[in-house]
């Protein structure tokens, strides 16, 4: 029920400039990740401005996302909302199209109790067979999963992770601890700057943002950390913190945008209420990724 290790792109939805959607460029990111080896790739995240989509985008670009894949990498969708029964109905519908699994993320706004949290996954969970990854991000949606119920969780046959973004390596470690007799349960780091310490700790990977503007290079740190090879691990993962640290000078995902644009990729065009970043930040952003370019590994 493992769904993979190593990373998983949280892939952007590239937009044109009048804020619709460009699907021949989200094909191509699609194929850049399937040729770098990426193991899996998330549609419908945070990443993807998945609150600004309608319900027929999303579904298209899963669709898009299995023809392109061809089953050379899982396809993770995310389902999540602050209404259950709506995530259920979304989660039944991308299970149709035949996802590898499926990114819940707690509720937001209308916060609940942890009580809530554990009824709230546990019944989305027994309506649908696809494995699930709880995501939890306080930072985004004001509610946090506490150590208790993630152990809860963990023992239901259909969740089957966690990706972590509080950033609070103690937590990490404490549900690591809790849930390390649990075979089919993996933790991943849900930040892209601690990605060898979680997964020193004993997570199983990342679900990755750099992972856009470099698959390769993000894909090979999980896998050295994957093989023990600590030393090389950690030498790229310092040539690649300056970008991290640019990457996040402006809600995500707005600053990736700006460094797709510089590949090529897709244009800097986010739906509102979120703008593009500033012509400051870019330029940092650019140079910062022109020095790591230029290093050899």
């Amino acid at each position: 029920m493992i769904v993979f290790e190593g990373s998983a792109t949280a892939l952007v939805a590239p937009m044109n400039k009048d804020y619709s959607i460009n699907y021949d460029r989200f094909r191509q990111l699609v194929q850049r990740c399937v040729d770098s080896n990426v193991p899996a790739i998330i549609v419908n995240g945070t990443t993807g401005e998945a609150s600004t989509l309608t319900i027929e985008e999303e579904h298209r670009l899963l669709i898009i996302a299995k023809e392109v894949a061809q089953d050379q990498c899982k396809i993770i969708a995310g389902t999540g909302s602050n209404d259950t029964l709506y995530a259920i109905e979304q989660s039944r519908a991308v299970e149709h199209l035949g996802v590898d699994g499926l990114l819940i993320v707690t509720p937001y706004y209308n916060k609940t109790s942890q009580e809530g949290l554990l009824n709230h996954y546990q019944m989305i969970a027994d309506s649908v067979k696809a494995p699930i990854i709880l995501y939890n991000v306080p930072s985004r949606t004001g509610m946090h999963i506490s150590t208790d119920v993630v152990e809860e969780l963990a023992k239901h046959k259909n969740i089957v992770g966690l990706k972590d973004a509080t950033g609070d390596i103690s937590y990490t470690m404490e549900v690591l601890r809790r849930t390390k007799d649990i075979e089919h349960f993996s933790v991943y780091s849900g930040n892209d700057d601690i990605i060898v310490p979680m997964m020193a700790a004993g997570a199983k990977g990342v679900i990755s943002v750099i992972s856009n503007i470099y698959p390769k290079e993000t894909e090979q740190l999980c896998r050295y950390m994957l093989q023990g090879k600590i030393n090389k691990a950690r030498k790229l993962a310092y040539a690649m913190a300056p970008i991290n640290n640019h990457l996040f000078t402006d809600v995500n995902p707005i600053n990736v945008k700006a460094g797709l644009s510089k590949l090529g990729i897709c244009e800097e065009t986010v739906r509102l209420p979120l703008i593009p970043t500033t012509e400051e930040k870019k330029e940092a952003l650019y140079q910062v990724m022109d020095i790591f370019e230029q290093m050899e590994f």
